[in-house]
């Protein structure tokens, strides 16, 4: 059975838990899980180091030429759009690095695909969100993800290498000011760095109006920045925000809602903070492989299937010149080694090569 086949007769369960069933053409993998999600990497290159994402060596940054161009960027999208993609999450390294970054997202916000118009989304380490937040908002960027460790300026500094937290925390202020709401927190959990501020971290979104989201530690760069004793489990990650809000944290049938993403979310079930959200990604010890609607793309137009494998296919070749027939017959081939899972272990080995920043995650 063809991938076009499978997808005009197959139930497929997204990630949100609801059933949808792919139409003739969108892209669905050998383990008929339909592609809604595609991140995009626009750089390589990032102004912070953080621990967990780049070797304190540095990685080997790709020539400019290499990287995908707007136009060729645009091109890619919309190709993913008419097959069923909903959502792309732009990423890097640190997407604002991108020269033309709000042209892209006016273009891209502008998509109108198989399953209606694109929402388009960044993850970010916010530290050009103050000059930039305004701009992206007026462009269409509908929501956006800022990563923070640490509400300790020395921790902070200590896990970016370089970052300042004043300079996150005034670009979370210009973007509530341009308008957008619901922000999403992402800390990544390392235990005896930063477990002792999950609680505060938590309630410190919610006074703010964000979501915060705890992801478990992984170990990319061939386990090379995996230290096993780092790993905070997602029950204990639950148990810590459960305790600074005072009361238990609800779920259906023993799993958090799952969301686009890979994240499961949780509600406070009473007292001041009842209904507030927060988001667990626990590819360690809470896999969500099942689950996967996603694709990735890197800046230099690799696909990959999965964060976790070293598996990818390059598009750029059918970018240039622009070859929709190359480009189609590319991804569906990648997509059909999509395998069920990864094969992270929690001793560090199972992990690709690649390093974190070389995909945006």
């Amino acid at each position: 059975m063809t991938l076009v086949q499978l997808s005009r007769t197959r139930p497929v369960a997204a990630g949100s838990g609801a059933v949808h069933v792919a139409a003739a053409g969108e892209l669905v993998d050998p383990q008929a899980r339909r592609v809604q999600y595609l991140r995009l990497s626009l750089t390589d290159r990032c102004n912070y180091r953080c621990t967990y994402c780049m070797p304190e060596a540095g990685v080997e940054h790709r020539p400019r030429a290499e990287l995908l161009t707007l136009e060729e960027l645009g091109l890619l999208v919309r190709a993913f759009a008419a097959w069923g993609v909903e959502r792309v999450r732009l990423t890097g390294g640190e997407p604002t690095m991108r020269q033309g970054l709000v042209d892209l997202v006016a273009d891209l916000s502008d998509i109108r695909g198989a399953r209606g118009r694109l929402r388009v989304v960044m993850t970010t380490n916010g530290s050009r969100l103050r000059e930039l937040a305004g701009p992206l908002r007026a462009a269409g960027l509908a929501g956006l993800t800022v990563s923070i460790d640490s509400l300790r300026a020395d921790r902070f500094a200590a896990i970016t290498r370089r970052g300042e937290l004043s300079e996150v925390l005034a670009g979370l202020d210009a973007a509530a000011v341009a308008g957008f709401v619901g922000v999403k927190i992402n800390t990544v959990a390392v235990r005896g760095f930063n477990d002792d501020e999950l609680g505060a971290l938590a309630l410190w979104a919610w006074e703010r109006g964000h979501v915060p989201r705890f992801i478990e530690v992984m170990p990319m760069s061939g386990g090379r920045l995996f230290v096993p004793g780092e790993l905070l489990p997602a029950s204990e990650i639950r148990a810590r925000v459960a305790e600074a809000a005072g009361a238990p944290l609800l779920a259906d049938a023993g799993e958090g809602v799952r969301g686009l993403g890979p994240a499961s979310y949780w509600r406070v079930s009473a007292g001041p903070h009842a209904g507030r959200l927060v988001g667990v990604i626990a590819a360690m010890t809470e896999n969500f492989c099942a689950s996967c609607n996603r694709l990735r793309v890197s800046a230099t137009g690799q696909l990959h299937n999965c964060l976790a494998r070293d598996d990818t296919g390059d598009l750029r070749s059918a970018l240039r010149p622009h070859d929709p027939g190359l480009l189609a017959a590319r991804v569906r081939a990648v997509l059909g080694h999509k395998q069920a899972g990864h094969e992270f272990h929690r001793d560090g080995r199972g992990g690709p090569n690649k390093a974190m920043i070389s995909i945006g995650g």
